[in-house]
């Protein structure tokens, strides 16, 4: 893709996962068409998703890499399991193909009507990557009314734009880090450094202080804006993912605080060691699911 700002070529590419997501996804990606080089497209479950199926039977993938494959370049994954790691594959792909920037899409999202100057959009994306070092770039995304979007857990207050880190310079160098869907650093770096950094930091450095091991967004590309809309969902999708998405919350807040301990020294309890734990993190190898009250629970059976 040509940047507007000069004869500089930048290769961009989308990634976005889904799961039996067929009514979605020509709303979702035909506004992208001509204004990127590449789709990394992956489908799978997450786990604590609901599915009778690991991968999706309603044919989303095969038939976005056909409506797409004549416009622009479509590679497509399989992978069923951590949210986290479904999604590092479209950042390791990305790299494979040498793509310069990945933006991150949802099934749900799409291009807002009014904002698609794209010559805005390259030209801010080129100008405030290349003047700083920062990796990671907001995108604005309109957030509707929950007849709309149903919320599924978010906190997000309705009817404003919001900022959301979408845009990734040099994705396949970067990784997700921290147990978490919004946190990244480069590959070399270890979860422990970056928990421990966040222990170690004084109250005045939180919040002030870039912890140096994450990649963090501190500018706004604006030009192209998002918005969302679940109303093509099914009400059993809609119940599947609400609790999808609260065991999910638990359990990336249940890993930083496991991580935390370990990374504290905290000894473990002694019935961890009668089961023949050796830290924290060992917990979350057990089967297990959330209640309610997001309390943990061990699946015995």
């Amino acid at each position: 893709m040509q940047i507007a700002t000069s004869t500089v070529e930048k290769k961009i590419a989308i990634g976005l996962i889904g799961y039996e997501s067929i009514r979605e996804i020509a709303r979702c990606l035909d506004s992208w068409v001509g204004h990127i080089d590449t789709m990394i497209l992956g489908d799978g479950k997450f786990d604590f998703y609901f599915g009778e199926n690991d991968y999706s039977q309603d044919g989303w993938l095969e038939f976005a890499e056909k409506r797409y494959q004549d416009k622009c370049e479509v590679v497509t994954y399989k992978y069923a399991g951590k949210q986290q790691e479904k999604r590092q594959k479209y950042l390791d792909i990305a790299g494979e193909l040498k793509c310069d920037y990945l933006i991150t899409v949802d099934t749900e999202e799409y291009l807002h009507p009014d904002y698609q100057d794209w010559n805005k959009f390259y030209k801010q994306l080129y100008h405030l990557s290349e003047g700083s070092n920062d990796r990671i770039f907001y995108q604005w995304v309109w957030i509707p009314d929950e007849t709309l979007w149903p919320k599924q857990g978010n906190k997000f207050p309705s009817n404003q734009w919001l900022r959301s880190m979408k845009i990734h310079k040099d994705p396949g160098t970067m990784r997700y880090c921290y147990d978490s869907h919004f946190c990244w650093c480069p590959k070399d770096v270890e979860d422990d450094q970056i928990a421990k950094w966040q222990l170690e930091a004084t109250s005045d450095m939180i919040g002030q202080v870039d912890n140096p091991y994450l990649f963090l967004a501190h500018s706004t590309v604006d030009g192209v804006r998002v918005t969302m809309d679940r109303t093509l969902r099914t009400k059993e999708q809609i119940e599947k993912g609400t609790h999808w998405a609260l065991q999910n919350m638990h359990e990336e807040k249940a890993k930083e605080m496991y991580r935390g301990l370990d990374v504290s020294e905290t000894p473990i309890t002694v019935e961890m060691k009668s089961l023949g734990m050796k830290k924290w993190m060992d917990l979350i190898d057990q089967p297990h699911y959330y209640d309610e009250n997001g309390m943990r629970k061990i699946i015995t059976s």
